[in-house]
C-alpha cells in the first residue's frame, strides 16, 4: 500500500489484520475503488472474498483468510464453529477451509464460496469479551461442532478431547448447555458431560464406563487417579484400590510412538512391582466389551471381589466366564 496516498493509518489497521482489508475500509482511507481495481489488475492486492482483499500477492495464509471473511460480513459478525475451534488453539483435525461465522438472526446475507454462515438468536450472548476478529466462546463452539457431528462417537470425542486437554472442564460445558435448549442430540451431550464430570477424559473411558463397569454390574473404580512414579505424577485411567487392580485405556492419542510405549511399560512394571495387576485395553474394546468385562470380572474375582458380574446379554462372554468359576 502507498502511505502517501492512504496515510500511515491504513497502513497499521492492514498490518493488524494480518493483510487483509475490506473495500469499506480502503475508501474510508481515502483508496477509490478505481485506484483497487488498478491494484488488482497489477497483482499488488487480491481479492479473497466479495469486498475482502489482501495486501499481497501469492499463497494467503489461514489466519489472513480469517480475517478476510469476517471483513467481508462485520463488523456484527464472530467466528464460530470449527475456525473457531482452530483459533483457540485446539487440537484436533479441524479443517482450513470453509471459514465458519455466526450472524445475528435477522441479519440477511448473501452467501460466498469458502465460508459457512449460520446465524443464532442469540447471537450478542455468544461472543467472547472484546476479542477483534470477534469469536463465540469456546464451549459455545465445542457444543455446536459435537451437535452437527455425524456420528454420536464424533460428538462425544470433540467434548471429551477438550477436556481431556484441559482447555475446558465438564462444568463450564453444562453451565453452556442449558442456555442452548434446542441443540440437536442436547440429552445424550449432557448425560455424556455427566460421565465426563465423574472422570472419563475420553471416548475409549466411557465405552468402559457404560459397556463394560456399568452393563456389567462391576464395582466403580477410581478414575484418573494421581500416584507418584520416580518422581513423577502419573494419572491411571481406573483403579481398583481395594482389589489391587489398574485398567489402563490406550486410544490412539499418547501411546502409539515407542517413547509412549516404553513408558505404559515402565508404569505397568512398577504396578508389578507393588503387587498390583494391571488390563490394558485398547479400541478393540468398543467391539467386544463383554470379553473385557470378563477379564476384569475374572481378575476382581482372584483378588477377593465376592460380587457377581452380570452378563448385558444372553450371549454375553461373561456369563461363560462366570459359569466357569472365573
Amino acid at each position: 500500500m502507498n502511505e502517501s496516498v492512504e496515510g500511515a493509518g491504513f497502513a497499521e489497521l492492514v498490518h493488524r489484520q494480518l493483510g487483509a482489508f475490506s473495500r469499506r475500509q480502503a475508501l474510508l482511507h481515502g483508496v477509490s475503488d478505481r485506484t483497487l481495481a488498478t491494484r488488482l489488475r497489477s497483482g499488488r492486492i487480491q481479492r479473497i472474498y466479495r469486498g475482502a482483499y489482501a495486501s499481497f500477492s501469492g499463497p494467503v495464509p489461514w489466519e489472513t483468510r480469517v480475517w478476510a471473511a469476517w471483513l467481508a460480513y462485520g463488523p456484527d459478525a464472530a467466528l464460530g464453529g470449527e475456525t473457531a475451534l482452530r483459533q483457540y488453539g485446539l487440537t484436533g483435525d479441524w479443517p482450513t477451509e470453509p471459514i465458519h461465522l455466526e450472524l445475528p438472526h435477522y441479519r440477511r446475507v448473501r452467501r460466498q464460496p469458502g465460508i459457512v454462515v449460520r446465524r443464532s438468536h442469540d447471537f450478542g450472548n455468544r461472543l467472547l469479551g472484546n476479542r477483534e476478529p470477534p469469536i463465540v466462546r469456546l464451549e459455545v463452539a465445542l457444543l455446536t461442532v459435537a451437535s452437527r457431528r455425524s456420528t454420536t462417537d464424533g460428538a462425544l470425542s470433540v467434548l471429551l478431547d477438550a477436556c481431556r486437554q484441559h482447555r475446558t472442564t465438564p462444568q463450564r460445558l453444562l453451565s453452556e448447555l442449558s442456555r442452548l435448549p434446542n441443540l440437536p442430540r442436547r440429552e445424550h451431550i449432557a448425560h455424556v458431560l455427566r460421565d465426563a464430570d465423574a472422570g472419563v477424559e475420553s471416548w475409549l473411558e466411557l465405552v468402559y464406563l457404560r459397556k463394560v463397569e456399568r452393563a456389567h454390574r462391576l464395582p466403580a473404580a477410581t478414575r484418573q487417579a494421581a500416584e507418584t512414579l520416580g518422581g513423577t505424577t502419573i494419572r491411571r485411567d481406573c483403579r481398583y484400590d481395594e482389589f489391587g487392580l489398574i485398567v489402563e485405556l490406550d486410544g490412539r492419542a499418547g501411546h502409539a510412538d515407542v517413547t509412549s510405549q516404553w513408558r505404559d511399560m515402565a508404569r505397568d512394571n512398577a504396578a508389578a512391582i507393588n503387587a498390583k495387576v494391571t488390563l490394558r485395553f485398547g479400541y478393540q474394546l468398543a467391539g467386544n466389551p463383554c470379553a473385557a468385562a470378563a477379564q476384569v470380572a475374572a481378575v476382581l474375582t482372584l483378588r477377593g471381589w465376592r460380587g457377581t458380574p452380570t452378563p448385558c446379554s444372553p450371549t454375553c462372554s461373561v456369563s461363560s466366564a462366570s459359569r466357569r468359576g472365573a
